[in-house]
């Protein structure tokens, strides 16, 4: 899987663990624009900044560190070839 592919299925499986039932009711935790969240969650925005998922992390209650911190992120899980 890509990068993106890891940071979606990421937001979309914290999403469901915190009950945020969708894009909308993230953005508004998050202070992003709702389109930001579509954007990344969607696939459109390849390899979101740093910025963006710091507050996306911050909508979901977590710091950065805690939202990387998952085997999604495993190297041997990452194909960018």
């Amino acid at each position: 899987m890509t990068i993106s592919d890891a940071i979606i299925k990421r937001i979309n499986n914290l999403m469901k663990e915190k009950h945020i039932e969708n894009p909308y009711q993230l953005a508004l935790k998050s202070g992003l624009d709702e389109s930001v969240i579509r954007s990344v969650l969607n696939g459109r925005s390849k390899y979101p900044n740093a910025h963006t998922i710091f507050f996306i992390a911050y909508g979901l209650n977590m710091t950065l560190s805690e939202f990387y911190n998952d085997s999604l992120f495993d190297i041997d899980n990452i194909d960018e070839t």
